[in-house]
């Protein structure tokens, strides 16, 4: 039982991870908290649920649908409404951000009433056979949405280690006018930045929709999980994110197992208060 709970906590918590290092990303390059991030987690869900309900696309065609429209729409968010943060003299650019994006969260789930509906919807299943693990029986789906967010942080980590825009988003972190000075297009990584940030959170929602049912209201947990990913990981660490990520899965399926189902988010609470008041930097993060 207890290597079950261990695998269960760690497919789930490398979905953390997936929505923690997209958020990571975002308030590295743009020096932004995204309150609308739960909310691209949404709308890949239902894109991944239409895309297979009624288009019928399998699961390598429905989450990349989800990617790409998530990403589009992340970028034409930044363009439109969050680039004045870098484009022009604002005096209190973080107020800006939050106001705005605590906009999109109100105005995406208010679209999704009006457009998906109120009722709950649950795309079939991606994997119908259980996937034997040690001899431990899991879930196909749930297999199946641990490694791929596991190849999605991995390859974000690599990108971001070996190309020229990933060394451009890195120094970004690191300095502004450092970056403009060796030649980085702030505008226009922010706006790819803020996409790519989208499309992991739609990946995340696409990959879990067989698993949870899909509502407009259901981007508020994964926020919350993405903010307790990156306080204890450590603000713009990926690998910090994974680690995070694990440790919240991790503990929150065994405080529920052996606890109760119904402290389980706050575990996830609990955990982010101490790293705040014992190592606020979190655990790759800088002082």
């Amino acid at each position: 039982m207890l290597l079950e709970l261990f695998i269960r906590g760690i497919t789930i918590g490398l979905v953390y991870a997936l929505m923690g290092v997209g958020l990571a990303l975002l308030n590295g390059v743009m020096r932004i908290i995204n309150f609308a991030h739960g909310e691209f987690y949404m709308i890949g869900g239902y894109m991944a649920y239409y895309s297979s309900t009624m288009l019928g696309f399998p699961f390598y065609f429905s989450v990349p649908t989800a990617m790409i429209v998530t990403f589009l729409l992340g970028a034409v968010v930044e363009k439109l409404l969050l680039s004045p943060i870098h484009t022009q003299e604002m005096e209190k650019p973080m107020d800006y951000a939050l106001i705005m994006t605590f906009g999109l969260l109100l105005f995406f789930r208010q679209l999704a009433i009006k457009i998906f509906g109120p009722f709950r919807h649950k795309p079939a299943d991606y994997i119908t056979s259980d996937v034997y693990i040690l001899g431990v029986k899991i879930s196909g789906n749930e297999v199946l949405a641990g490694v791929v967010s596991a190849i999605l942080v991995i390859g974000l980590a690599l990108f971001i280690k070996k190309t020229w825009r990933g060394r451009g988003w890195r120094a970004t972190t690191q300095s502004r006018n450092g970056a403009k000075i060796n030649g980085v297009d702030i505008g226009k990584e922010s706006w790819i930045a803020c996409g790519v940030a989208c499309a992991l959170a739609g990946a995340a929602g696409a990959l879990v929709a067989p698993i949870f049912t899909l509502s407009p209201t259901i981007g508020g947990s994964p926020l919350v999980k993405s903010y307790e990913v990156m306080a204890i990981g450590g603000l713009g660490s990926i690998a910090g994110s994974l680690v995070a990520g694990l440790m919240l899965g991790i503990t929150e399926t065994l405080g529920a197992f052996y606890i109760s189902s119904a402290y389980k988010d706050a575990i996830g609470f609990l955990m982010m208060g101490f790293f705040l008041l014992f190592r606020p930097q979190g655990l790759f993060g800088q002082k």
